[in-house]
C-alpha cells in the first residue's frame, strides 16, 4: 500500500490502542479517514479541555486526516435505565457538541430497540411482574421516547446528525439517521446490500466489517471465512451518494492492524482501480 495514494475509507481507532499511536498507524498506511470516539478513556468530551482538543485537530492536520464521524458506544440499556439514563444522555449530548468541531460528523450510537411486553419486564426488574400487563411496556417507551429526543434536541443544536446502529425506529428523521452494520444484518439473516436501497437518504453512516463463518465480526474477504458481498455492497455505498467515507469497524477483531490492512486490500480488489 502505497502511503502517498489516500485510500477513500475511514477506521474506527477505539481497537487500536493509545489514540497518538493510532493517528500514526492510519496514517502510514495511506487511509484518509478515522473514526474517534467519545467513550474512548483518552477522547471523552468531559475530560478534553480547550488546549487538548486544539492539539488534537492539529495531529490530524499534520497527518492529513480528516474526521469520518464519532462514536459514542454507550450500553444501550442505559438510555432507558433510570439509574443511568441521565448520564447516558449527558454523555450523547457531549459527543453531538464535540462531532461539531470537526465538520459536523456524525454521532453514531445504538438506542435500545422498542420492547416487546417480556422486553420491558426483564428492563424493568424483578419488581415489575405484578404491575398491569401494559405498564412495564409503556414505561419503557416512555423512556426510550424522552432518551432519543433529548440526544435529537443535542443533535439539531450541534448541526449533527445522530446514527443509530439500532435501526433508529421511531426516531425523527432528521436529524436521527441509520448506521450500518453488515455484521449486524448478516447475524439477523438481512441483507447488507439491499439494506442500503432500503435505507435511502436515512443511510448516515456504513460500516466495513464481516461476519465470519465462525460467527466472529472480522475482515472481509477473508478466504473461507467471508459471508458479505463484498463488491455489491461497495457499488450500492457508492450508487446511494453516501457523504462520509464508509468506516472499517475493528472492533471486536483478533488482529486489528493486520485485519484492517487485508480489508483495505480486500475493497479495493472489489473494483479495481
Amino acid at each position: 500500500m502505497d502511503p502517498r495514494v489516500q485510500v477513500p475509507l475511514g477506521v474506527s481507532i477505539a481497537a487500536l490502542g493509545d489514540t497518538a499511536a493510532a493517528l500514526a498507524w492510519v496514517a502510514s498506511r495511506g487511509i484518509a479517514g478515522v473514526q474517534l470516539s467519545s467513550t474512548h478513556p483518552s477522547m471523552r468530551p468531559r475530560d478534553l479541555g480547550v488546549s487538548a482538543r486544539r492539539d488534537l485537530r492539529a495531529t490530524l492536520a499534520r497527518y492529513e486526516l480528516v474526521v469520518t464521524g464519532i462514536d459514542a458506544w454507550i450500553p444501550s440499556e442505559h438510555f432507558i435505565d433510570p439509574a443511568h439514563a441521565d448520564r447516558a444522555i449527558e454523555a450523547a449530548c457531549a459527543a453531538c457538541e464535540f462531532a461539531s468541531e470537526f465538520g459536523r460528523v456524525p454521532v453514531t450510537l445504538q438506542f435500545p430497540r422498542a420492547a416487546s411486553h417480556a422486553d420491558a419486564l426483564s428492563a424493568a426488574g424483578p419488581h415489575a411482574a405484578g404491575a398491569p400487563s401494559n405498564a412495564a411496556q409503556e414505561s419503557h417507551a416512555a423512556r426510550r421516547h424522552d432518551a432519543i429526543n433529548a440526544i435529537a434536541s443535542a443533535a439539531e443544536r450541534s448541526g449533527v446528525t445522530v446514527a443509530d446502529a439500532s435501526g433508529a425506529a421511531g426516531a425523527p428523521w432528521p436529524p436521527m439517521g441509520v448506521s450500518l452494520d453488515p455484521a449486524a444484518v448478516l447475524a439477523e439473516g438481512g441483507d447488507p446490500v439491499s439494506m442500503v436501497s432500503q435505507l435511502g437518504p436515512r443511510l448516515v453512516s456504513a460500516r466495513i466489517v464481516d461476519l465470519l463463518r465462525s460467527g466472529m465480526r472480522g475482515p472481509v474477504g477473508a478466504a473461507g471465512e467471508s459471508r458479505l458481498d463484498v463488491l455489491g455492497y461497495r457499488v450500492a455505498l457508492e450508487m446511494a451518494g453516501l457523504s462520509r467515507f464508509p468506516v472499517i469497524d475493528a472492533r471486536q477483531w483478533i488482529d486489528p492492524h493486520a485485519g484492517i490492512v487485508s480489508t483495505v486490500q480486500a475493497w479495493g480488489r472489489a473494483i479495481p482501480g
